[in-house]
């Protein structure tokens, strides 16, 4: 009986070994690492993965950039929700892309540097950093990708702005359900009845069990709750998220358009977080954006009266600066709940996920009320840098530190052996490792 169960035991192993995930009917549920699965060890560098979260219209200067620098700066306002994650990330003033004017087209250079007017004769020029990355280190996962929030920073090799995905509830689905469309419709159909994609791998899931360790077991049970749990904050929100959104007729700073009170956005931000730990998790994808939208969308927030656009134009009224810090200080006290996450969720060396992950956040637009592209909003976490600081450049002239010297020690910390990167003139290696 025993040689029986052994057999058994290493049937099952190999066969998971094999494909990696829970199967149901419509339903594939990618599974974190397992000791039990005899996962080998990664050897790969320090980093692996790599996160980019991006502020639209950027964070307000007087609110973000810390007075002091070195490890003992006081923290400013926007960046006080993220005081227990000091020692976790490094803040950066006076970056900026030397090559790209203002406008609200700045918001778009982020991850290139590059605006599309200066490309005509070499739109290879427009590649972002994360697409760069999807080429070297995005090929081995289920997504090359995941784009995620408003888009507008992703560029493809030919020159191509790439499209984001802003429902959570079509990202679940694209992440959980097969791709054959009519399996997928039959699906979907099913768990509009408050059913759980657990339910359809329940047998699956049974089956792994029987030759998991206790360890092993908590692990893929913490992470299956998650999965539910993400679930029932999508299916809360189904009843109202497509019921057309009221309007508030209000005369804005510039212009005259009607506000849009937005149901759905800001609270799916925490959605949109969760899932992104899921897929890494997972290995699904090394390389995720999530872009926060701008636009003139009222925030559903006690003292906010005016749309988010029109704040960003503040012209340093205190009145509309109090405004708009609401609205940023949600924005980092949601990127904080996000670093305490990769902090907590283990990758498949029994690591923090933020150990092996960079997490980029920051914003091609520094002044929203001027729309200037200089002294960008920009902070590093995890990854295997040395944080904990903040660093100030000098400026010579006009001129700043470009922002892609940063981004050439970014993907050296991924194991991209290069030198250069758009308008790149060394790297922060110094600084960072």
């Amino acid at each position: 009986m025993g040689n029986l169960r052994s057999s058994y035991n290493w049937y099952m192993i190999s066969s998971l070994n094999r494909r990696n995930f829970l199967k149901g009917i419509g339903v594939s549920i990618a599974i974190p690492a397992l000791e039990s699965l005899g996962v080998p060890a990664d050897k790969t560098p320090a980093a692996k993965r790599f996160v980019c979260v991006s502020p639209n219209y950027g964070m307000n200067p007087g609110g973000f950039f810390p007075d002091q620098t070195g490890a003992n700066y006081a923290m400013p306002a926007l960046l006080k929700p993220l005081e227990k994650h000091r020692r976790d990330l490094t803040v950066f003033t006076n970056l900026d892309h030397p090559e790209v004017g203002g406008g609200h087209g700045c918001s778009n250079t982020f991850l290139n540097g590059i605006e599309l007017k200066d490309t005509k004769d070499n739109p290879q020029r427009l590649l972002s950093l994360d697409q760069l990355l999807a080429e070297k280190i995005g090929q081995q996962t289920r997504f090359p990708t995941l784009r995620m929030g408003s888009g507008g920073i992703s560029w493809s090799r030919a020159g191509v702005i790439l499209p984001s995905t802003g429902s959570p509830a079509q990202i679940f689905s694209n992440l959980f359900l097969e791709d054959n469309p009519k399996v997928k419709a039959k699906t979907k159909d099913y768990l509009r009845e408050d059913a759980s994609i657990l339910d359809v791998v329940r047998e699956d899931t049974r089956r792994l069990n029987r030759v998991l360790t206790k360890r092993d077991q908590t692990k893929l049970d913490e992470y299956l709750t998650a999965i539910r749990e993400v679930e029932r904050k999508i299916q809360r929100r189904s009843d109202w998220i497509d019921i057309p959104k009221p309007k508030a007729s209000d005369k804005v700073i510039r212009g005259d358009d009607e506000l849009a009170v937005d149901l759905a956005y800001p609270y799916n931000t925490s959605v949109m977080y969760e899932l992104m730990i899921l897929a890494l998790q997972a290995n699904l994808t090394n390389i995720i954006t999530f872009g926060h939208p701008g636009g003139n969308r009222l925030f559903p927030f006690e003292g906010i009266t005016l749309g988010y656009h029109s704040l960003t134009h503040h012209g340093k009224r205190p009145d509309l600066l109090k405004e708009l810090n609401i609205i940023e200080t949600f924005y980092s006290d949601q990127f904080a709940g996000f670093l305490d996450r990769l902090k907590t969720v283990q990758d498949a060396e029994g690591q923090p996920l933020l150990d092996s992950t960079v997490v980029l956040f920051g914003s091609g637009m520094g002044n929203a009320s001027s729309h200037s592209s200089r002294n960008l909003p920009v902070m590093v976490a995890g990854g295997g840098f040395k944080n904990g600081k903040h660093h100030r450049f000098e400026r010579q002239g006009r001129d700043g530190r470009p922002l892609c010297d940063l981004y050439v020690s970014i993907l050296q910390q991924l194991g991209i052996e290069t030198d250069r990167f758009s308008t790149s003139t060394a790297n922060l290696n110094h600084l960072l490792t």
